[in-house]
């Protein structure tokens, strides 16, 4: 019991505080509101085909070829910087030489950096005729306090000519591991390989059949795989009693949980639970010993290649998993579970009760469109007109859902349906786990709150009882036997932030709450 209710301890619901730290490598590129400029100069001649032949051989031989270049950022240049086309439907399918770009600043000096940055991404909007689709999801993403990578935008230059308007997305990379977690030294694998869509976290007792499936970005020397096996074990292998201690063992699973109601939220199905089981990443955090779950490419937000209309599309349930919900593990399970099921909608309820709103979102949607609208009608290489533009921010295109539209409608049916679930206030303790658990919630006092040093708890509390604090990702950091009623409870030891306690009496009643320390 005590495992399961200290689950709650670990909500992310109402964070407000990003995860990463400040003054982390980027934030002169990403943390603003400023559309950056970037020249390339080339030097070969018949640059563009060279990219372009590069490309293809990678694609075909698993190799990773650059171009030697000199780039221009915001006024600050840098020589010898290595550059490539990357993507896969976004460039094969985009109709220009608009193509996605990678930067490696320390491709053939090591050690160089830009904004302490050792690489950058340029996506083309493929699909996108608003080009907010990607930005407005990480950016929530961020707000949430999710690991993904920010995004901001820029213009990029090919030898003078006005080569487009991208959106600079950050690498998950060595750098971001650093700053997120503070360690990079775990195993960070890619949810893709080279077969498609075989990502699915089953177990296999053959170390060497994840291969195809994963890319080990880091520690590639040692290649030790063990500990995925042993996350996708404990995802497949544990019986129902056992799955829930045994997967909070090995994985913070609010950072799954939290980015998979963001997929359902914005309708970004080309993602884990959904069509194809990829464009994620999952880090062995060092300081935790548990997985952590990394958004990327959200390319597909706003229900992009979803079949259907776009007021079927806004209207897809919360509890939808896609294909087969055989072929997703992790959520099968997480479903089948009442404490998972129940941390999910509690999860997408915060999320749509308090952001997911036409209140917070057209105000960011108008902003946005101010600050790139010149620079998208300058844009002579987009997938849409300038038309088109304008129009899908506030109107359907065909299937494809107008900006305003699908946030209005969208939210709407969330908090609708949600209703019917019975989740219409996202209160912390549902009927389903009190029915499941066999608890009574008990009613306490916490003062003061927020707090700089010390704390008080106040209630119809059977004593002895015991109070147990943890940080936002469920990491235990006190246990203390509470005997009466004000009891001074000590934090001076940690640190300014947000922590969730459990009170549980000698009855059996239960508190659960959060604790600001200032």
């Amino acid at each position: 019991m005590r495992t399961k209710i200290s689950f709650f301890l670990v909500l992310l619901l109402n964070m407000t505080t990003a995860i990463f730290s400040q003054n982390t490598a980027g934030d002169n590129l990403f943390n603003n509101n400023t559309t950056h400029t970037i020249y390339v100069t080339f030097s070969q001649a018949g640059y563009l085909n060279l990219l372009k032949n590069n490309k293809v051989n990678d694609d075909n031989n698993g190799t990773s070829t650059y171009l030697p270049v000199t780039v221009i950022i915001d006024g600050v240049t840098v020589d010898s910087v290595g550059i490539q086309f990357k993507g896969n439907s976004s460039y094969y399918n985009y109709s220009t030489d608009k193509k996605p770009v990678t930067f490696s600043l320390d491709q053939y000096r090591p050690a160089q950096l830009y904004d302490s940055l050792n690489s950058i991404n340029l996506n083309n909007f493929y699909q996108d005729a608003t080009c907010m689709h990607e930005k407005l999801l990480l950016d929530f993403a961020q707000t949430k306090g999710l690991y993904a990578p920010r995004a901001n935008y820029a213009k990029l230059y090919f030898n003078g000519t006005y080569w487009g308007l991208y959106l600079m997305v950050e690498r998950i990379n060595s750098t971001f591991l650093k700053d997120r977690f503070s360690n990079k030294k775990g195993n960070l694998f890619k949810g893709d390989g080279s077969s498609a869509a075989c990502a699915n976290l089953f177990y296999n007792s053959t170390i060497s059949n994840y291969y195809n499936c994963y890319t080990l970005k880091t520690n590639t020397t040692t290649n030790d795989w063990t500990d995925l096996q042993n996350l996708t074990k404990q995802i497949n292998n544990t019986s129902n009693g056992q799955f829930y201690d045994s997967l909070e063992a090995v994985m913070n699973t609010p950072s799954f949980i939290g980015a998979w109601a963001i997929y359902n939220l914005f309708i970004d199905f080309d993602s884990y639970p959904y069509r194809f089981v990829h464009n994620y990443y999952t880090y062995h955090n060092k300081a935790t010993n548990k997985f952590e779950w990394i958004i990327w490419d959200a390319s597909t937000a706003f229900g992009m290649d979803v079949f259907g209309t776009p007021a079927q599309i806004e209207s897809t349930s919360v509890l939808y998993i896609e294909p087969q919900v055989t072929d997703r593990p992790l959520c099968k399970r997480m479903m089948a579970n009442a404490i998972y099921k129940d941390k999910y909608l509690k999860t997408i309820c915060s999320f749509a009760t308090n952001d997911f709103l036409p209140s917070v979102f057209n105000p960011k949607i108008d902003a946005l469109y101010n600050q790139i609208k010149n620079d998208v009608y300058a844009d002579n290489q987009k997938m849409y007109s300038n038309s088109d533009f304008d129009t899908n921010i506030n109107s359907n295109i065909g299937n494809t859902p107008g900006l305003k539209p699908f946030i209005s409608n969208r939210s709407a049916s969330v908090l609708a349906e949600l209703t019917t679930l019975g989740y219409s206030n996202c209160s912390l303790i549902s009927t389903a786990i009190n029915e499941m658990s066999n608890y009574v919630v008990m009613n306490v006092v916490v003062f003061p709150n927020p707090t700089s040093d010390e704390f008080y708890i106040n209630g119809n509390i059977s004593f002895p009882a015991f109070l147990e604090i943890d940080d936002i990702t469920g990491k235990k950091l006190s246990v203390e036997n509470i005997r009466s009623n004000n009891q001074k409870i000590s934090v001076a030891n940690l640190d300014k932030g947000l922590y969730f306690y459990k009170l549980i009496s000698n009855d059996g009643k239960q508190a659960i709450g959060k604790i600001i320390i200032n």
